[in-house]
C-alpha cells in the first residue's frame, strides 16, 4: 500500500521501493539495499541521487564507503509542499499567456466549423466552450433535458448552471419529464423551465447566435459542437415551436 502511495504523489516505483527499504533497515550500504530490495546494480546510484535532490535521503562516508540514511517521513510532506509551489507558479505562467494564445487559436477558429468532443472532459470542455463564448447579452437555449443519465452527468450540469448565473446568462430549458431533477432547476435564476415529454433522446444546447452543441450521454458521450449562424438559427426556430407548445 505505502509503495501506490508513494507513487501517486511523484516517486517513481524505484525510488518508492528504495526510499521504504531504507526506511526498514536504517543508515545502510548499497549492497545492503539492494539485496533487500532485490533492485539492480546499475540503477541504485542513479535512484539514490534523485531521492538526495528530493531531500528524502542523505549521504555520509563510514570508513570509506557510501551511506544512506532516510530523512523522515515526515519530509514527503515539504516534497509534495515544494511540488505544490511548483504547480502554482507553472499555472501563474500559463494563466498569463493565455490572453496571447486564445488570439493566435481564434485566427484560426473564425470560420463555421464542427467539432466532436468524446467521454467525460469532453463533454465539459464542449459546454464550456459555448459558455465562454456567449456574449453577456446572450441566452441559452436547451431541449431535451433529462435526469435519465448517470449521477456524475447531473451534477456536472449543476455545477455548470451555477458558474452560468455567476456570469448572469439568461436560459430557457424544456425538459423531457418532471423529475428530481426538474425540480432541482426550478430553483435556479436566470432560467425559465418548461415541459415536453419525451420531445427527443439527444440534449440540444444553443449558445446565443452562433453556437450549438449536441449532446449524446450513450456510451461513449459523443458531443458535436457547431461553430455556424445558420444552423444556430434553424435550432433556434425549432426551439422556439416547441417552448409554445411545451408546458411551464
Amino acid at each position: 500500500m505505502e509503495l501506490e502511495i508513494l507513487e501517486k504523489i511523484g516517486l517513481t516505483r524505484n525510488e518508492s521501493l528504495v526510499y521504504l527499504t531504507l526506511l526498514k533497515l536504517g543508515t545502510s550500504k548499497t549492497t545492503k539495499i539492494l539485496n533487500t530490495s532485490g533492485l539492480n546494480s546499475g540503477k541504485i546510484y542513479e535512484i539514490l541521487e534523485s531521492l538526495k535532490k528530493k531531500g528524502l535521503v542523505s549521504e555520509s562516508v563510514i570508513n570509506n564507503i557510501k551511506h544512506y540514511t532516510p530523512s523522515s517521513p515526515k519530509e514527503l510532506l515539504d516534497y509534495i509542499g515544494a511540488k505544490k509551489r511548483e504547480v502554482e507558479k507553472e499555472e501563474e505562467l500559463v494563466k498569463s499567456m493565455l490572453p496571447r494564445l486564445e488570439g493566435l487559436r481564434n485566427l484560426k477558429l473564425n470560420k463555421s466549423r464542427a467539432v466532436i468532443y468524446t467521454g467525460f472532459r469532453g463533454l465539459k470542455t464542449a459546454a464550456y466552450e459555448g459558455l465562454n463564448n456567449i456574449n453577456q447579452n446572450g441566452e441559452i437555449l436547451a431541449m431535451g433535458i433529462s435526469e435519465k443519465k448517470s449521477d456524475k452527468l447531473n451534477e456536472f450540469w449543476l455545477k455548470f448552471t451555477k458558474d452560468r448565473v455567476e456570469k448572469k446568462i439568461k436560459a430557457r430549458h424544456i425538459y423531457s419529464e418532471r423529475g428530481t431533477y426538474f425540480k432541482e432547476f426550478k430553483k435556479v435564476t436566470y432560467t425559465e423551465h418548461r415541459v415536453l415529454e419525451g420531445i427527443t433522446p439527444v440534449t440540444v444546447d444553443i449558445f446565443g447566435d452562433e453556437i450549438v452543441l449536441l449532446l449524446n450521454y450513450e456510451e461513449p458521450i459523443t458531443c458535436i459542437l457547431i461553430y455556424d449562424k445558420n444552423t444556430a438559427i434553424s435550432f433556434k426556430n425549432f426551439f422556439e415551436q416547441l417552448w409554445k407548445i411545451a408546458k411551464s
